[in-house]
């Protein structure tokens, strides 16, 4: 269980309104924010735009995956997996190409995942139940 705070992307003072409408952990989060309806609500207490949200609602979950910190995210993302159903259909070998040659170029991290560790997370992403909707 992490910090609301862990999500990158969050301000101090979106994760300080989030905590206000009692949101502390990304669980807590992902049980409201993986809906709709509970966007909604938390936009209705917090001012935070749904769209917001819902992308913040989609990197909670990827954080779910074992080993894949908030800077490995960016990476993913940058690369076109922002969620964890799109994460289940890459080809481990292809992804790692993709985000090396994102990396050489914008240097999001400082250390590359390994093959190994791509795979296992395609491999993990199999297991995580989804439950954030559009």
């Amino acid at each position: 269980m992490h910090s609301i705070d862990s999500i990158n992307g969050m301000t101090h003072t979106e994760a300080t309104k989030l905590r206000r409408a009692r949101v502390r952990t990304t669980k807590t989060f992902l049980q409201i924010a993986s809906t709709r309806s509970g966007r909604a609500l938390l936009t209705r207490e917090t001012g935070i735009s749904s769209p917001k949200l819902l992308h913040w609602a989609r990197r909670a979950e990827l954080m779910k995956i074992k080993n894949l910190g908030r800077d490995y995210a960016d990476l993913l993302e940058a690369a076109g997996v922002e969620t964890v159903a799109e994460l289940r259909r890459r080809n481990p070998e292809s992804l790692h190409d993709l985000m090396q040659r994102i990396n050489n170029k914008k240097n999001i991290v400082d250390r590359m995942p390994s093959l190994k560790r791509i795979t296992n997370w395609v491999e993990d992403s199999k297991d995580i139940e989804i439950n954030v909707t559009s």
